[in-house]
């Protein structure tokens, strides 16, 4: 797993979507493959936007979900995360 955030700097993103991070492993940018990717005001918003989206699909279990925060330095709390 390869995860990397990105600002949009096209100007068309909101506010609290300047941010995407997708995992660069398996990301492939096709209409119909995977494409999934988080999107958040910060960088580490972004990344756990798309963390929380690979635990609610399955694909990660909440063993991992903690050791993706603590390799990405991700605190819920700082990024405005109150579940």
């Amino acid at each position: 797993m390869d995860i990397q955030a990105h600002e949009d700097n096209t100007g068309l993103a909101p506010r609290g979507e300047r941010w995407y991070a997708i995992d660069h492993d398996t990301y492939d940018g096709c209409e119909d493959g995977n494409n999934r990717e988080g999107r958040g005001s910060s960088a580490k918003e972004a990344v756990m936007d798309l963390i929380e989206q690979m635990l609610d699909e399955g694909e990660i279990g909440h063993d991992e979900q903690r050791e993706l925060y603590r390799i990405y330095g991700i605190n819920p709390r700082e990024v405005g995360y109150d579940g």
